[in-house]
Order: C-alpha cells, then sequence, then structure tokens
C-alpha cells in the first residue's frame, strides 16, 4: 500500500512551461519521422524487441553516407532537407548505442552531421517551412541535447558537433 499522496501533475506554473520546448509536426514531417525510423532501425523497425550491438553502428554510419549522399542531396527545398534532417536526427538521439558500442572512426560522420545542420539553419524559417515560436527555439534545444549527449560519449578522437 502506497501512503504517500499522488502530485497533482494536471497543473504546471508559467515558469515550468516556459521551459518545455516544442516542434510542430506537419503530416509531411510526421511522414519523414516514419521513414528516417525505418531507415535507421532497418530490419528491426517494426520489431517489438529490439536489438542493438556494434554492428548497428556500423549500420548508422554507412546509412548515414547514403542518407547524406542520396535522400537529402535529393531534398532539393530547404523545407525538404528540414523534414528530413529533423527526422533523421531525432532518431539517431532516440537510438544512440551507435554513440557508446562503436569501433572508432563514427567522429567524421558527427561532424558532417553539424555542418548539415549548420548550413541548413542559415536559412530563414520562411524557407525552412517552420514557424519561429515553437519549431525553431524547439530543435535547437534537440541540436543541444544531441550535442550533449554525443559530446559526453567516450571516443578517440572525441566526438564534436558544432552545428552553430
Amino acid at each position: 500500500e502506497d501512503d504517500e499522496e499522488e502530485k497533482d501533475t494536471s497543473k504546471y506554473t508559467a515558469e515550468q512551461m516556459s521551459i518545455l520546448r516544442y516542434v510542430l509536426i506537419t503530416q509531411k514531417r510526421n511522414d519523414r519521422l516514419d521513414e528516417m525510423r525505418a531507415f535507421i532501425l532497418g530490419d528491426q523497425a517494426d520489431h517489438g524487441m529490439m536489438m542493438f550491438n556494434t554492428s548497428f553502428s556500423h549500420e548508422v554510419q554507412g546509412g548515414f553516407y547514403d542518407f547524406k549522399s542520396s535522400l537529402y542531396a535529393k531534398a532539393k527545398t530547404p523545407a525538404n532537407k528540414f523534414d528530413l534532417l529533423y527526422a533523421y536526427t531525432y532518431h539517431l538521439k532516440e537510438y544512440d548505442v551507435w554513440m557508446h558500442d562503436n569501433e572508432g572512426g563514427m567522429e567524421g560522420m558527427v561532424k558532417d552531421l553539424a555542418s548539415m545542420w549548420k548550413r541548413l539553419l542559415k536559412n530563414d524559417d520562411e524557407k525552412l517551412g517552420i514557424d519561429a515560436e515553437y519549431t525553431r527555439p524547439g530543435v535547437v534545444q534537440l541540436l543541444e541535447d544531441f550535442k550533449e549527449l554525443v559530446e559526453s560519449a567516450y571516443s578517440e578522437p572525441p566526438f564534436k558537433f558544432k552545428f552553430q
């Protein structure tokens, strides 16, 4: 029996709400999230139980260069590039085993990913198909979180994610 009273979390203060970040998900962006999850996870995407090991890191690394030279390169508009890169990065962060269980050589991928974001974010919000109030700050926070996560993972040489 739990004697502690449950904390009512239905009411948050303005201060608590002000630290939350949102990314508005359009239908197209949602479709890209689904596609990039399948792209990154491969055969495991629809399995209830997934297994990750060093071979997943090799798949992520090879997949990144396929993504960069094919899918991303073929996305002609900044808005299409944004949706793809957002979805891809979101899932790289979500399934982060590759950061911790790899045999090296991933630092070039991380550097290239940061460069792609740096170039893309130079576009204004209208060209990217995003809003300035929620989505841009939300994506920047996602990238800050990704940076913190990837740069804290052990790597020789260390991972550097300079997206700004």
